[in-house]
């Protein structure tokens, strides 16, 4: 009698287990969700300000979180070696736009990629319109930019921004671009940023730098 209250002690409590970890990831699940296109396993990061879609199997999502500069950030690290592998960003900014009967704003999206030292975002601004919907009323502008203060320089840099259905309103859009990143080198970054995918080059006045171009794109919808 006793042997088999132990075996039902010991059942509720792994039961008791399996259910606790399916309740911890109930809230991040509100956060990503998973879809499948053409094999490829699709992430949905629902950010403060619509939503963006990402395509890695090993990866995890942090949860959005305001920033200092008052955007909903979320980062994504590799599963296996908690590497960081890009993020994503969005604020909005409401306009007081008298003339219109609607609502207007301005919305700041960007992805960020980090190369050794050098961390650097494609940003798209975009103006929004509400009525009974939330509309993307025009692409405002695609740059690159900085993300810290350290001693490289960003060169080349090429962005682009286009709605998805070709034309406006929208819901949604596509931004890409190209940039250089450029850095000084010196007998410790020689080898190790080589092997990191950076170039290595001779200036004319005999100093070494270091080279390399770099690509971004992401969708972002309001839906």
């Amino acid at each position: 009698m006793k042997k088999m209250i132990y075996i039902l002690a010991f059942i509720a409590l792994v039961l008791f287990i399996v259910i606790a970890f399916d309740l911890s990831n109930v809230h991040s699940q509100k956060e990503t969700k998973d879809t499948n296109v053409d094999n490829v396993s699709v992430k949905t990061i629902q950010l403060k300000y619509g939503h963006i879609d990402v395509s890695h199997d090993h990866a995890n999502i942090s949860k959005p979180k305001l920033d200092s500069d008052g955007f909903s950030r979320a980062e994504i690290y590799d599963k296996n070696t908690g590497k960081f592998i890009e993020a994503y960003g969005v604020k909005e900014e409401v306009l007081n736009v008298s003339a219109s009967p609607y609502k207007t704003s301005k919305i700041t999206v960007y992805k960020e990629r980090k190369d050794y030292s050098a961390v650097t975002r494609l940003y798209v601004v975009l103006t929004i319109y509400s009525d009974s919907l939330r509309k993307i009323k025009s692409i405002d502008k695609a740059f690159w930019e900085k993300a810290d203060d350290g001693d490289w320089q960003l060169k080349n840099s090429h962005a682009v921004a286009i709605s998805t259905t070709g034309s406006f309103p929208s819901t949604e859009i596509e931004a890409s671009g190209t940039a250089t990143i450029e850095m000084k080198a010196n007998i410790f970054t020689v080898g190790l940023l080589n092997r990191s995918g950076f170039d290595v080059f001779k200036s004319n006045d005999n100093a070494y730098y270091l080279r390399k171009t770099i690509e971004l794109g992401f969708r972002y919808s309001l839906e």
